[in-house]
């Protein structure tokens, strides 16, 4: 007996799809910020996975970061400090000023320098301690450090390595595809990726942009005078030049950073190094020493971006994803720092109280606080910016001279100003501490 002929309605069979993988957390981007949040969600207690880029290998001191105390707190807790191979500079005092022309040698008829470290005893006869504003620290050194951090957790098995980097995400199926063809279900995606992406294109998220048509010089100089760990800041018609102090026992090597007009920093960069420090002592009338470029220089496109969402359903801003500010105050790594810490802050708080992980409420909390801070600072930045380089600059010259009277004689004042730098806007308007990680606490287990 013959069987019967199927039915021609009948579904043809097909194979069964295999299950998709569920990893909780995925951080998308493989450079310093990718590796960092994923070390603060890992010591959070959750599972995060990412694909990472070996560190760039760059000249120690061609590049710097300068990091808050927080922001120190924050990488020691996570073992990252204390594995530098390079020391880093302590910041004690930070002078801002007008065009170095307009500095009069006689402060009393011009003080156009404004101030920020505490003011002490010069001889230290009491044998207080020194204050310290920010560390200034080897982009490379931390980089290697880092690195190291992120193999050992993933050794140890608390951060897993994606096979290929993320290149598409579905936020409605929560679905993440991987450049090999993998696909991974998560909980959420956190973008630390400067540039833009598919999902976020989708997710139609407009960021803020600017171009200033402009990059850093940046590269180490050696002076002919000490920097007394001294930072300075000098508004120049072309864009502000940082000089900023590197350790060392003759302590007289600086870190340059000098903002100016784009084709200018290309062929700076490339030209003999005397040319470089000649035009430096032109440019500060040699109020500042003289300069000797120590290696090779490098140049940074200077950019403004700031997301118009941080949290967009299940995607995540973070770092450069979320905001890239002018150098000028040294506050981007610094912002990115402070994003890790309160994101992986909230997550636990959430997983705490037993909500869902990608709980809309919570990560309103990390969008709100996170965005006013970058904003707050991509609006300093850029206003300083173009206040001292446009035709409002002999009045913005005046105004720091009245700023820096007022800072000198005013404790608090200055006290507020230092712990906007440190800590920026984590201390909310409830009375909220800065997340544990920048208060140097590790998270109940």
């Amino acid at each position: 007996m013959k069987s019967p002929a199927p039915s021609a309605s009948a579904p043809a069979a097909s194979p069964q799809e295999p299950s998709l993988e569920t990893l909780p957390l995925l951080v998308h981007g493989g450079g310093n910020s990718a590796k960092i949040t994923a070390l603060c969600l890992a010591a959070a207690g959750f599972g995060v996975a990412l694909h990472d880029a070996p560190a760039p290998n760059l000249p120690d001191w061609q590049s710097v970061l300068a990091l808050s105390p927080a922001s120190r707190r924050m990488l020691e807790t996570l073992d990252i400090w204390q594995n530098l191979d390079q020391p880093s500079a302590p910041i004690t005092d930070m002078q801002v000023y007008a065009r170095a022309s307009d500095i009069s040698p006689d402060p009393l008829l011009f003080p156009a320098s404004l101030g920020f470290g505490t003011p002490k005893d010069p001889n230290n006869r009491a044998g207080e301690a020194v204050e310290v504003l920010a560390h200034i620290t080897s982009l490379s050194s931390l980089g290697r450090a880092v690195s190291g951090a992120l193999e050992k957790q993933i050794q140890d098995g608390r951060i897993r390595r994606l096979t290929a980097p993320i290149v598409d995400f579905s936020p409605l199926d929560k679905l993440a595809t991987l450049a090999d063809g993998t696909r991974v279900k998560t909980h959420l995606l956190i973008d630390t990726q400067k540039s833009a992406t598919p999902w976020r294109q989708k997710a139609a998220a407009r960021p803020l942009r600017h171009n200033y048509q402009a990059s850093a010089l940046v590269g180490q100089l050696r002076r002919d005078r000490p920097h007394a760990n001294l930072a300075q800041q000098i508004f120049l018609p072309s864009g502000p030049l940082a000089l900023l102090p590197l350790p060392g026992e003759a302590a007289q090597n600086v870190a340059m950073v000098w903002s100016l007009p784009k084709a200018r920093a290309e062929a700076l960069a490339q030209v003999d190094p005397a040319l470089v420090a000649h035009e430096l002592q032109k440019a500060t009338d040699g109020r500042f020493g003289t300069f000797a470029v120590e290696g090779a220089l490098a140049v940074q496109d200077l950019h403004l971006q700031l997301a118009e969402n941080f949290v967009d359903g299940p995607v995540v801003l973070l770092g450069d994803g979320a905001h890239v500010v002018h150098p000028l105050a040294g506050q981007g790594f610094n912002l990115t720092l402070r994003d890790a810490s309160l994101l992986a802050e909230v997550l636990y708080e959430t997983r705490q109280l037993g909500l869902a992980v990608g709980d809309g409420a919570m990560l309103d909390t990390y969008e709100k606080t996170r965005r006013a801070d970058a904003k707050l600072t991509a609006a300093t930045t850029h206003g300083l910016a173009n206040l001292f380089s446009g035709p409002m600059a002999k009045l913005a010259q005046l105004g720091l001279a009245i700023t820096g009277q007022r800072v000198s004689k005013d404790a608090s004042l200055r006290e507020q100003m230092n712990a906007q730098a440190n800590s920026g806007l984590s201390v909310t308007e409830q009375g909220q501490p800065m997340a544990r990680l920048m208060r140097g606490e590790k998270f109940d287990a």
